[in-house]
């Protein structure tokens, strides 16, 4: 029998085999909780990576910076968390990412059990001590405010002091103050504000929240960059439970950033009062006259002179905040925001359906390459099965009786019941017989019996 050649099979190329890969592990490992301790923490254009590891293995895993944005915390080097992702197959380099789409501690147990060892540590360093507090300003030249640049915070804080005292200067330092970047972001605020010296006082705010949210002002990081600041600062970070170590090394601790506004400043309204009080009761007491009216005139123009320049200049430098703030809120700013992400959007979209194409086309090879390899296996099948039959057809005909009855043999058949007669105990002399030949029949009769 003839062997059949086996029909090419085509190699696959190493992109199709990592998309295979990839679409196996993304329909079984779609949803995946891992616990493991955090390693090689790095921020590369706004997305975390970092090491799950355990005593006995490891596995990379990224933080996306549209998921991070969203997070309460951010992932440090020896926490212990419980990580929510999914398992991802890299297709170009063949690499394997768990993509976190969420953290928990592993028990707020630990979580508040490191704090507790921070805070043992700090204080044992003294910087929670008392005598280290230092006095706010009676009235400070400028306020520096180091919170969101959006929310309710920063309106109530602006609008509390200047209610109170209308021509105070303030200086932003936008931070953000939740989210898993927020540790970095308050340490570069924190540390830019120390730099630039332009405040008397430093209020750091945000509105309240949960004990994973306010979990930046428990990070030692945070707690140094407040402790290092070379002016009094203000803590008021808007809850009523959990005091945060920043709160603890702060010079002063609001609880609301309303209360804090209140304390930095007093009411301008209730100062100008008291001034002119004195000035009455001095007047009254006969002091006035001992001052020369060419004297007074002239110090009264200074003094009017230096309250218009210090009123200009406050009045400029609030413009300039208010400017800095409706530029960050501009209309078209935030179009050309929104017009970004729609690109980014259609980039991702156009490249996500060249992928689903590659795979329609690579599907589609395969399932031609299959038929054509079922049709070909088919076809070899039926023609090994026509000639297995014709090959036992050659030879049951070759093994019947008339092949036989050619080669010059002959069958004695009973004449009365047609048995074929194989031994001569079967008839005796006299009875009737036929013999079946190549060609014909004869009919006799037995004479004679011959064992």
């Amino acid at each position: 029998m003839a062997v059949q050649p086996q029909p090419a099979i085509r190699p696959l190329t190493v992109l199709e085999l990592n998309t295979r890969i990839h679409d196996l592990l993304a329909a079984r490992l779609q949803y995946v909780l891992v616990k493991g301790e955090v390693s090689g923490v790095t921020l590369r254009g706004g997305h975390v990576w970092f090491t799950l590891k355990d005593a006995s293995a490891g596995i990379n895993a990224v933080v996306f910076s549209g998921t991070a944005r969203r997070m309460p915390f951010l992932p440090d080097n020896g926490q212990e968390l419980v990580v929510t992702g999914q398992v991802d197959y890299h297709r170009q380099y063949g690499r394997i990412n768990l993509v976190v789409s969420k953290l928990d501690y592993d028990g707020a147990g630990k979580l508040r059990a490191a704090i507790e060892q921070l805070k043992r540590k700090l204080d044992a360093e003294g910087a929670f001590a008392a005598g280290r507090k230092r006095a706010l300003p009676f009235i400070p030249r400028s306020i520096a405010l180091i919170t969101s640049p959006s929310g309710a915070v920063i309106h109530d804080l602006q609008q509390t002091i200047w209610e109170r005292f209308p021509n105070m200067q303030l200086v932003l330092y936008p931070a953000l103050v939740q989210g898993m970047a927020s540790q970095r972001s308050l340490v570069a605020a924190l540390r830019q504000c120390d730099q630039d010296q332009r405040a008397d006082v430093v209020i750091v705010a945000r509105g309240g929240g949960s004990f994973e949210e306010l979990m930046a002002f428990n990070l030692e990081a945070v707690v140094r960059a407040i402790q290092a600041m070379r002016v009094p600062v203000i803590t008021a970070l808007g809850h009523t439970s959990d005091r945060t170590l920043a709160d603890l090394v702060a010079d002063r601790e609001a609880r609301t950033p309303t209360a804090a506004a209140e304390i930095v400043v007093p009411k301008k309204a209730d100062l100008l009062r008291q001034l002119d009080d004195r000035r009455q009761r001095l007047q009254r007491a006969g002091l006035g006259s001992l001052i020369g009216p060419q004297h007074q005139l002239e110090q009264r123009r200074t003094t009017l002179t230096r309250l218009a320049q210090d009123a200009t200049r406050r009045r400029r430098e609030r413009l300039s905040a208010i400017m800095a703030m409706l530029q960050q809120r501009e209309p078209r700013e935030v179009l050309r925001q929104r017009e970004r992400s729609l690109e980014d959007c259609r980039r991702r979209l156009v490249r996500d359906q060249a992928l689903v194409q590659t795979r329609i086309l690579a599907g589609r090879q395969q399932a031609e390459q299959l038929r054509e390899r079922l049709a070909a296996l088919t076809h070899r099948g039926l023609r090994e099965r026509a000639s297995s039959l014709e090959s036992r057809s050659a030879r049951l005909t070759a093994l019947g009786p008339e092949q036989t009855l050619r080669r010059g043999y002959s069958i004695t058949l009973d004449g009365t019941d047609g048995a074929i007669i194989r031994e001569t105990s079967q008839t005796e002399p006299g009875k009737p017989i036929t013999v079946m030949l190549s060609s014909g029949r004869l009919a006799a009769t037995v004479d004679e019996v011959m064992p």
